[in-house]
């Protein structure tokens, strides 16, 4: 039985379903990736507050723990750019999911449906490189 690794929020994530990774000199502090960062795993897909009038929602809150989908696992992923199904995805500057390229690094593959830029697509999170 594999254990799941545990995170905490270094600061707050208002995006839901994002690539994050580890913080550097840090082994559980997660922030979100940045475009070409190899991602440690996918965010959680919902937010941790209700969504009333006058709150901001968050999908993470600093200091606090929060899941993230790592290798093998089967997620949302929130896509940046149109992808389909056996896309190899990796992050774009805002952490979202775009379809990588000969020679990138991938944090993701698509699993199933395509998506459109700001849609959510099931992906397996897993990591290695373009031919």
């Amino acid at each position: 039985m594999s254990q799941t690794a545990s995170y905490v929020a270094n600061a707050d994530i208002t995006s839901p379903s994002v690539f994050v990774k580890l913080l550097a000199g840090s082994d559980h502090r997660i922030v979100i990736c940045g475009a070409d960062d190899i991602a440690e795993g996918v965010l959680h897909e919902s937010t941790t507050e209700a969504a009333i009038p006058g709150i901001t929602t968050k999908a993470a809150e600093a200091g606090k723990s929060t899941r993230v989908y790592g290798i093998g696992e089967n997620c949302e992923v929130l896509a940046g750019a149109a992808c389909a199904a056996g896309d190899f995805l990796k992050p774009d500057a805002a952490g979202k999911a775009i379809p990588a390229t000969t020679g990138e690094n991938y944090s993701a593959k698509c699993r199933g449906g395509a998506a459109a830029a700001n849609e959510r697509v099931q992906c397996t999170v897993e990591h290695g490189q373009m031919p």
